[in-house]
């Protein structure tokens, strides 16, 4: 292995701990990882013990509908591709399950809040955000306050 794909995963099992730390999830938990450029991300997570782990690529047809405890968005092109990834992780988390949005390199017009704009037409809402990162942790909105 060369020293850049040895810095990688490294990299990458470092960024997956502290997902799953911020996620408050078990090593064993099923996890969707959705954009084009997930494999390091997925390989990480295998390595950590994931029971389950997915790749979705945003805007192609799923067969599977598998639940998922964590779906986790990477990489999207734009903002059509983020509404595609955000409608796909919410079917796959359910209830209970959470979602997290790489926002450091979203192409999003504008930024942090368009994620949130998109997060919310797909039922999901901001519970924790990591300012150093950019990432966005997301939860089903609750139907209490739906009502509201």
């Amino acid at each position: 292995m060369t020293a850049v794909a040895v810095a990688s995963v490294v990299s990458s099992e470092s960024l997956v701990d502290r997902v799953m730390a911020v996620a408050d999830l078990p090593p064993s938990a099923h996890v969707a990882v959705i954009g084009h450029r997930t494999l390091s991300v997925v390989l990480a997570l295998m390595h950590r013990g994931c029971a389950g782990v997915r790749s979705l690529r945003p805007g192609t047809v799923s067969p599977d509908r598998e639940a998922a405890d964590l779906a986790w968005i990477v990489d999207v092109a734009n903002e059509d591709e983020l509404h595609d990834a955000l409608q796909a992780a919410r079917n796959r988390t359910g209830a209970t399950g959470r979602v997290i949005v790489e926002g450091a390199d979203c192409p999003c017009a504008n930024g942090l809040s368009a994620i949130r704009a998109h997060a919310l037409a797909a039922g999901l809402d901001v519970v924790s955000f990591d300012h150093l990162a950019r990432r966005l942790v997301l939860a089903p909105v609750q139907s209490a306050r739906l009502a509201a």
